[in-house]
């Protein structure tokens, strides 16, 4: 095994090396997921199987078990406070960054100063948004009083810039309040900014007066508006067009087509995805959970692994996939598996154990009403062409289903809620998972195995079009980006949609979020 391919490779070749006929002829006779599942977890060469060695010779997927690095966050901040002596902001404000991905949870205090001093050069950089942002965090963590009025007058600045006046009152009416406590302040610098924020709150005051109180403009929103289909969506694929409905015929399957003539370049699909992984290069540049570039990034408070791009999009992934997975991240990047893979997984640990539980009964019976986008029993009827599948084909996925099954168990999901403490290396010297969780790993370690078969067909590559930055004086008429691929995700409207090699659309992606348009009138 080589230090950078993954160890489930060898895991595969030990468990089919290790199989002979009879137990293979077993295998082969199973006719249902969670039976191919339960048998191969049974196996004396799976329960048996140590981990540890291969795990410690991959040498790429991130540090396990999942640790932070106080020293490291604290020579980055250093770094951060020399780059700002030279008055390069760009610089200071990515070394902050750096520093709070390395950050330990429980140093608030030491965090909230990295984040006060990142609003700084963000300040200087013009991203007063941005500022305002980092201020509020700094402060929700504990700021040191005796600091406060830093924030409190930086805030105050920036809302000046943004005209949100009313705020900018207030603003300085903390920064007055917030100078009682400025213990080691020079006097005569606390007098001079007591007496300039009295200024401006009497400019301020008498100008809301004299232009009769106005409301304050709304903060500028980060992120660009969401695609929206033109006229109505079809009432039963509401993440499409009416102007296309869906068919389908014994030979050719499901298929999509026109109910009107149709305008090239006219939007026909807008869908987020079902399920969506960002590729692991990506992981410290691109938002974990919808996938846009990060130059401001907030870091998961637990890991070092994985950085967002908003506190919504922080919350979000911390109550859902990334609550189970963040200490086990790094042994799903470090066995090699696909993004297709690591997809199966996360349709799991996105949802609570007791929605899978509360649908599995009738989960052979079609959804009758619209089709749902985050409805996983639409996801469970898409194509998986199980009856065309070699037996070797179900050995080789539930092989890594196995895998899987055992991150489930020591990430906390078979208990029902994420584990508060890092996995240790030693959970994994062997990938028996405990009698007690014997009905989940046959609903779950099957879940995940049908996910496999129905991604290889369905899952779909996230793009992101990248362009250089133009030369001087060279006028732009045809762009030189590339498309990068990013991530891989599964729209399940899209996946009725027809291949052809003459597409009649075109797709591109806003963050996760897919839009389709006509090619041609």
């Amino acid at each position: 095994m080589s230090q950078d391919e993954g160890f489930f490779k060898k895991f595969h070749e030990t468990i089919n090396s290790s199989l002979d006929d009879v137990t293979r002829n077993n295998f082969a006779n199973l006719e249902s997921n969670a039976k191919r599942v339960s048998y191969l977890c049974s196996l004396p060469i799976v329960r048996n199987y140590n981990v540890i060695d291969d795990l410690q010779k991959c040498q790429t997927g991130g540090e396990f078990p999942v640790k932070k690095d106080l020293e490291k966050a604290r020579q980055l901040k250093d770094e951060g406070n020399k780059a700002v002596q030279k008055g390069d902001w760009a610089k200071a404000m990515q070394l902050y960054s750096q520093s709070m991905v390395h950050m330990p949870e429980k140093e608030t205090e030491e965090l909230s100063i990295v984040l006060a001093n990142r609003s700084a050069a963000l300040n200087h950089l013009e991203q007063y948004e941005d500022t305002l942002a980092d201020i509020k965090r700094c402060l929700s963590l504990g700021y040191p009083r005796h600091l406060r009025y830093k924030v409190y007058e930086r805030r105050a600045r920036c809302l000046l810039v943004l005209k949100r006046n009313k705020e900018a009152v207030s603003a300085f009416q903390d920064t007055i309040s917030s100078l009682d406590e400025a213990t080691k302040l020079d006097k005569e610098k606390r007098q001079k900014m007591r007496t300039d924020s009295k200024l401006m709150l009497e400019i301020l005051n008498k100008g809301l007066v004299l232009a009769g109180n106005p409301k304050d403009p709304e903060p500028l929103k980060k992120t660009p508006p969401k695609p929206k289909l033109p006229g109505k969506n079809n009432p039963q694929y509401p993440a499409a067009s009416e102007a296309i409905q869906i068919d389908y015929e014994e030979v050719r399957g499901r298929y999509a087509t026109a109910t009107k003539d149709i305008e090239a370049g006219e939007i026909l699909l807008v869908e987020k995805p079902h399920s969506g992984v960002l590729l692991a290069e990506y992981s410290s540049t691109h938002c974990q959970n919808c996938f846009i570039k990060c130059p401001i990034p907030l870091p998961c408070p637990k890991c070092p692994n994985v950085v967002f791009c908003s506190d919504k999009c922080l919350e979000t992934a911390q109550k859902s996939y990334h609550g189970f997975e963040c200490h086990i991240l790094p042994l799903i990047w470090k066995s090699g598996c696909s993004i297709t893979c690591h997809i199966a997984l996360r349709m799991i640990t996105q949802r609570k154990k007791e929605y899978f539980t509360s649908i599995i009964q009738d989960i052979d019976t079609k959804v009758s009403g619209p089709y749902k986008t985050d409805d996983y029993r639409n996801i469970y009827h898409l194509v998986a062409h199980e009856d065309k599948r070699s037996k070797l084909d179900f050995l080789h996925r539930t092989q890594m289903t196995a895998f899987f099954v055992k991150l489930l168990e020591v990430s906390g999901y078979f208990d029902g809620k994420p584990r508060t403490k890092p996995v240790e290396v030693d959970e994994l010297k062997t990938l028996a998972v405990d009698d007690k969780y014997k009905e989940d790993v046959a609903l779950f370690g099957g879940l995940i195995l049908k996910n496999l078969q129905i991604l290889k067909f369905n899952a779909h590559e996230v793009f992101e079009l990248q362009c250089p930055k133009p030369k001087v004086d060279k006028n732009i008429i045809k762009h030189e980006g590339k498309s990068t691929f990013l991530a891989g995700a599964v729209f399940p409207t899209l996946a009725l949609f027809n291949h052809s090699c003459d597409p009649g659309v075109v797709r591109y992606f806003c963050g996760n979020n897919i839009v389709t348009r006509g090619r041609q009138s």
